[in-house]
């Protein structure tokens, strides 16, 4: 019987969640699109880990771009100088190479070479190493993951408190 309550009360918080998400849309809020061109964008220094640094001297800045009303997705425009380094990914990201080439390779020895227009998905936790042989230009979407027990409901109250707040 508890399950069936439980099941019940989430089912009916979803359904309060998608409702109100819906609701946002309908109303007629004024939603706008945001769109730069990298060279007017603002950079901010960006450093890389000095641990993580394999060869070179990389020197990354990065300008936020834009980001989700519910903070889950962000987009940054990166550059970075000559360098060989590390990196980690902390979030889901989609990057698109705007300026130079980088060589990519993932911790099982798989190596990928980007270059301009080329599109590259790397998963939150993924290892690898970069190396960037000039400058380098990336577009970067990234996705922000919360665990499932607590984004469900974090996503309800947001949209509860956008619906109260207007």
């Amino acid at each position: 019987m508890k399950k069936i309550i439980l099941a019940t009360a989430l089912f009916s918080l979803a359904a309060a969640g998608a409702y109100a998400e819906a609701r946002i849309y309908e109303d007629g809020r004024t939603l706008t699109s945001t769109a730069i061109r990298p060279q007017a964008a603002t950079f901010q220094p960006s450093p890389i880990p000095t641990q993580w640094v394999v060869a070179g001297n990389p020197v990354a800045e990065a300008a936020e771009v834009s980001r989700t009303e519910d903070d889950g997705a962000q987009v940054f425009l990166w550059r970075v100088s000559a360098g060989t380094f590390n990196w980690t990914h902390r979030s889901d990201e989609i990057i698109t190479i705007l300026k130079g080439e980088v060589f990519v390779t993932d911790a099982d020895g798989t190596r990928h070479h980007l270059t301009v227009g080329d599109v590259a998905h790397f998963p939150q936790g993924a290892v690898q190493t970069w190396e960037v042989p000039q400058e380098l230009l990336k577009s970067a979407i990234l996705k922000h993951r919360a665990p499932s027990t607590v984004e469900a409901p974090m996503r309800w109250l947001r949209q509860v408190r956008a619906l109260v707040l207007g």
